[in-house]
Parts: structure tokens; C-alpha cells; sequence
């Protein structure tokens, strides 16, 4: 059972796949929010730190926090749409 929201193979890690899935499957409301992110492309690039085309809560969400989701309601809006269950 899928406990991480979108992540979809419960590996701790929103992978390029699963993002561009989740937003797919957004509603057109939701979507317009995920404006205020960015793209895919945009998001992977601010918050993948490795580069290994995945974000790991514990690992690039901490060490990208300067510019991933740099403000607390673009944190809380990614959070609530990929990792409702995760607490940050």
C-alpha cells in the first residue's frame, strides 16, 4: 500500500516519473497552484540535489531547502500534494 503519497514504489523518493504522474492526475484547480512551483523540469532541477532524477525527503529536501521550495507555502503546498503523510 502506497503510504508516501505519490511515490508510488514507497522508495522515500518522488522520482521524475511520479511527479510529472501526480500532476497529471492534479485537478485543473491544483494544477494552477503547481504554477506558483514550477514544471517538472524546474522543480527536479531546485530540488533534486544529487541529481539522481529523484527527491529524497531526507536527503535533497534538506539539502535544497534554500531553493526548493524556498518559501513555507510552496513547502506546505508540495507537501500536501506528493507527501500528505509524511511529516516535515
Amino acid at each position: 500500500q502506497d503510504t508516501n503519497g505519490d511515490d508510488v514504489n514507497n522508495n522515500n523518493m518522488l522520482e521524475r516519473s511520479e511527479l510529472q504522474d501526480a500532476i497529471d492526475e492534479l485537478p485543473w484547480l491544483a494544477r494552477g497552484v503547481l504554477k506558483i512551483i514550477g514544471s517538472v523540469d524546474k522543480i527536479m532541477t531546485k530540488c533534486d540535489a544529487d541529481g539522481d532524477d529523484a527527491i529524497s525527503i531526507d536527503g535533497d529536501m534538506d539539502a535544497t531547502k534554500e531553493t526548493c521550495l524556498a518559501t513555507c507555502f510552496k513547502r506546505k503546498a508540495f507537501k500536501r500534494a506528493f507527501f500528505p503523510d509524511c511529516d516535515l
